[in-house]
């Protein structure tokens, strides 16, 4: 897998980590996460060095709205009280996510972490079979940012964003995940994102397309990377050309959705090398 994508000109892959939280992180008899066990350190550093070998880096998508989902089983509940109960949470960063990061600190291979993928379909209007509010997710991304930044000050942290309708202020959209809305909503000053990272796919509307408006549109203080999208035809641009356009419109990160699920390799082989083969220089100088 590494080496497929590096040699179409990709350089970082998203990993999906505790998802629905039926492996990890694991939970004790009343509920609180347990200690993480060296076992999980030792996986995680060696696909780390398997992806740096081959000229990748990983984002690191620790959770997503899964955890709220029917088939996370009677994990939901315990999952369910660490997106809303402090002391849960707190246990969650004591316990796994603090000593994960300062293990994996100055790792080869890791780019950064990304807190949850598209946390918004555990919310009021989401899709999830069980719901929590925007703010607990508000509220955890702040806090788990936040033991990131300060278990390894230099890593990279995001979040990935369903659609712009909560990751931008234009159109009466609602940045959510803006420096000034996570503060106030978990109180720690140090638990920002580093880059904004949102989806696109077409059934959320032309309002929400990247393919229709510049990175510039969105009016973010940020970099921006399309966390998901199709490397197929989108809004009028050619699916060869979907990672060209992203780069030629401001997008600082492109990575097609997926590799082995719903459109899977090599769907976006051929527009990752011709993204390549116009800004060879430009990639290979991607840190």
């Amino acid at each position: 897998m590494f080496k497929n994508v590096y040699a179409a000109g990709g350089r970082v892959m998203r990993w999906w980590f505790h998802t629905n939280g039926t492996v990890t992180p694991g939970y004790d008899a009343s509920g609180l996460p347990m200690k993480i066990q060296q076992s999980h350190i030792d996986g995680v550093k060696a696909i780390l060095a398997a992806a740096n070998a081959a000229g990748i880096a990983i984002d690191i998508s620790l959770w997503s709205f899964d955890m709220l989902q029917a088939d996370a089983g009677t994990a939901h509940t315990n999952n369910q009280a660490l997106l809303e109960n402090d002391t849960n949470r707190q246990a969650y960063i004591d316990n796994y996510l603090t000593p994960l990061v300062t293990a994996l600190k100055g790792t080869p291979g890791l780019y950064s972490y990304e807190i949850f993928n598209e946390p918004e379909g555990m919310g009021p209007t989401g899709w999830a079979t069980y719901r929590t509010t925007e703010h607990y997710i508000q509220e955890c991304v702040n806090w788990f940012a936040a033991a990131i930044h300060t278990a390894d000050p230099t890593v990279l942290v995001t979040n990935g964003s369903q659609t712009f309708d909560y990751c931008s202020n234009v159109s009466g959209k609602t940045n959510d995940y803006s420096d000034a809305a996570l503060r106030a909503a978990g109180g720690k000053q140090n638990g920002t994102l580093d880059f904004y990272e949102v989806h696109y796919y077409t059934v959320n509307g032309i309002s929400d397309s990247a393919f229709m408006h510049p990175a510039s549109y969105w009016g973010l203080d940020k970099k921006l990377v399309m966390g998901e999208f199709y490397a197929a035809a989108t809004d009028g641009v050619a699916g060869n050309d979907t990672y060209t356009y992203l780069y030629t419109n401001g997008y600082s990160g492109a990575w097609g959705w997926s590799y082995d699920a719903d459109m899977p390799w090599p769907s976006m082989q051929v527009p990752m090398q011709n993204l390549y083969s116009a800004h060879t220089a430009d990639i290979n100088s991607c840190r």
